[in-house]
């Protein structure tokens, strides 16, 4: 997880690139697979140092969720929050930014398993191996200011910043701010 900072660099990057909206939700995205599949896991596995044990079970099925199996549905449900016409670009870039930070993940070389990709049909586990999953950290602290400003540079005009006005609960109040039309 050391290498979050890398994988939200590279979500600025493509954002930038590509110049498509929905940058929070793509990051977001990118994040997640990290958030709720290996920041739980470690967190029990640092009290298991400290004599409390969970089951292996909880520890498996929180793993999953860094996989596509997991985060598929986490990304849909994340998704239904938002107002309905805005649910299917966040879930999108959602779901982008997840794929982004699986295929940075799969350059990796990670001593036992790879990422079994089709879990639950086969155990078959892949990796390219071609970095060693600490690799990146070192370029982390400047590789980030300069995605943020190539994306800063090369943002889409007029866009919105996030999902901004799209970004309320089905059913709450809604302000668009000043100058809006809605």
């Amino acid at each position: 997880m050391a290498d979050l900072v890398t994988h939200l660099a590279t979500a600025f990057f493509w954002k930038a690139a590509t110049k498509r909206p929905h940058l929070t939700s793509f990051v977001l995205g990118v994040a997640l697979p990290d958030l709720v599949g290996r920041a739980p896991v470690s967190a029990l596995q640092s009290l298991h140092r400290h004599g409390v044990t969970a089951p292996d079970r909880l520890v498996e099925g929180i793993a999953v969720l860094h996989l596509p199996l997991g985060f598929v549905p986490v990304t849909l449900a994340l998704a239904l929050l938002f107002e309905e016409r805005a649910r299917a670009a966040v879930w999108m870039n959602l779901l982008g930014g997840c794929f982004l930070h699986l295929a940075l993940d799969l350059t990796q070389h990670h001593v036992g398993k790879g990422y079994m990709l089709l879990f639950p049909l086969t155990d078959w586990d892949f990796e390219l191996g071609w970095i060693g999953s600490e690799a990146t950290v070192p370029y982390a602290p400047i590789l980030l200011p300069i995605s943020l400003m190539c994306w800063a540079w090369r943002r889409p005009r007029g866009e919105p910043e996030g999902e901004g006005a799209h970004a309320v609960a089905p059913g709450s109040e809604r302000s668009d701010g000043p100058g809006s039309a809605g």
